[in-house]
């Protein structure tokens, strides 16, 4: 099968060659931003003019818009869930998406589980792109490192390390000097952050007494006689010694063993890390994890353009603008988990759900309830279902499980897709199994919480 994927590539390529002008539609999230990026410095390597459209989907209303480009079209970390809104308004098209799709066109169509591999783990609407761009030129092989942080945005390395195709890339960005990967400790920040707010600020997951306890981190930091700065500069988890490393997480390990925290979750905090060689040693870029979140800060706050321009290598005016946002981001999410924790989710038979009406931003919502599974105040034993409404009143719903309820069989992208289905004017249904996402009219938000506990009755 994955024979036929690199056929179905090299035909990409083809088509991509063959055009005049591009016009590269793109997911606003960091995936779809790192797909974006590579696009583009494919079509210019390649003297394809191009144009870069960064959307938070494939809405009918935005088809209009879109629609007005002249050029063809290459849908990128979008498009198999609006097979039939492509299809129908477009004509000259090619779609690169990593998401479920209950439909296939023979051409101008790549998904991997046409061929068998999984989209959820094996590979992201970036490094789909990426291997594009390097059937087309292996000079592009520089362009993996953005690939393995799209993936790594798109938590493909939940697990603990990236896996299936991403590997390949993975070798690609390590034999290119781009990306190292080691084993470590996971924890958010560790290039960026001070060791106190290293762990003051954990929230994927929340550390038991010290996340949001500043005067605990401290104590914590100065039993283990490790020094917080070095030459006037706070040190970050980078920064520290081979030993003082091994002396941090060993205490770690014990104080949260003490504090009664799963010992899965424990495991959870160690694994795979990548690190981007190329960048300046204390800038959030170094990090994989923490340059995709400085990527969806951008996105998810409407400067999506900063974000690109970063993906293109600008380190100068959009860097320290998407600097400050991401400290904007950072802030609104904790202020969403404070939101979600002072009101408190509703507990359904089947699910948990939240409403947070227009009190968190719609674009936060998904990251928000994925959070809270990683904060370990909540069972895993059935899926967060929130709402959050758009700015025309609309309503986003972000589904998400677990890796426990997707090996029991669950598939939240299908079940929301058959919702949508049935609802009227009911939009992008779908998404991966263990995160989904639809939009739907406020009169049938009692509707969709029905046929949605009709359908995990099936599973439950």
């Amino acid at each position: 099968m994955t024979k036929d994927f690199f056929a179905a590539l090299k035909e990409a390529r083809d088509f991509l060659l063959e055009q005049e002008k591009v016009n590269i539609i793109s997911h606003y999230d960091a995936d779809g931003l790192c797909a974006a990026a590579i696009l583009a410095k494919t079509c210019k390597r390649s003297n394809i003019d191009f144009n870069v459209k960064i959307i938070k989907q494939l809405y009918k209303e935005s088809i209009e818009e879109i629609k007005k480009m002249e050029g063809s079209f290459v849908f990128a970390d979008l498009g198999s869930g609006q097979i039939d809104l492509i299809r129908n308004n477009f004509s000259n098209f090619l779609i690169l998406d990593h998401h479920q799709t209950v439909s296939k066109l023979e051409t101008s169509h790549i998904n991997p589980y046409f061929f068998s591999i999984d989209g959820n783990i094996d590979i992201s609407g970036s490094g789909l792109s990426y291997l594009l761009a390097k059937e087309i030129s292996i000079r592009n092989k520089d362009l993996s490192s953005l690939a393995i942080v799209g993936s790594v945005g798109d938590m493909q390395d939940f697990s603990g390390r990236l896996q299936g195709l991403n590997r390949l890339i993975l070798s690609d960005a390590v034999d290119s000097k781009l990306i190292e990967a080691t084993n470590d400790l996971r924890l958010y920040g560790r290039v960026s952050r001070p060791l106190v707010q290293f762990l003051e600020y954990s929230t994927n997951p929340i550390l038991p007494g010290l996340t949001a306890n500043e005067k605990a981190c401290i104590r914590f930091l100065n039993k283990l006689g490790i020094e917080l700065k070095n030459n006037g500069r706070w040190r970050s988890y980078s920064d520290l010694t081979i030993e003082e490393k091994k002396t941090f997480v060993s205490s770690l390990i014990v104080y949260l063993t003490e504090k009664n925290f799963p010992e899965f979750r424990i495991k959870e905090l160690f694994g795979e890390v990548y690190t981007l060689l190329n960048e300046s040693s204390n800038s959030p870029l170094r990090d994989a994890k923490e340059f995709a979140t400085l990527c969806n800060s951008c996105g998810r706050h409407s400067k999506a353009d900063l974000a690109l321009a970063v993906c293109m290598g600008d380190r100068e005016e959009s860097y320290s603008k998407a600097i400050s946002l991401l400290t904007q981001h950072r802030k609104e999410l904790r202020e969403g988990l404070k939101f979600i924790k002072d009101k408190g989710l509703v507990e359904y038979e089947k699910f948990y759900f939240i409403d947070a009406e227009n009190s968190v931003r719609d674009s936060l919502i998904g990251i928000i309830v994925g959070m809270l599974y990683s904060s370990s105040l909540l069972p895993e034993n059935k899926p967060i279902i929130a709402m959050a409404y758009y700015e025309d009143g609309s309503v986003k719903v972000s589904a998400r499980a677990t890796k426990y309820l997707i090996d029991k069989g669950l598939n939240l992208g299908r079940i929301l897709k058959e919702i949508c289905s049935e609802i009227s004017d009911a939009t992008d249904g779908g998404g991966h199994k263990i995160a989904a996402g639809c939009k739907i009219k406020k009169e049938n938000k009692e509707l969709f919480i029905k046929l949605l506990n009709e359908k995990l009755s099936k599973f439950f």
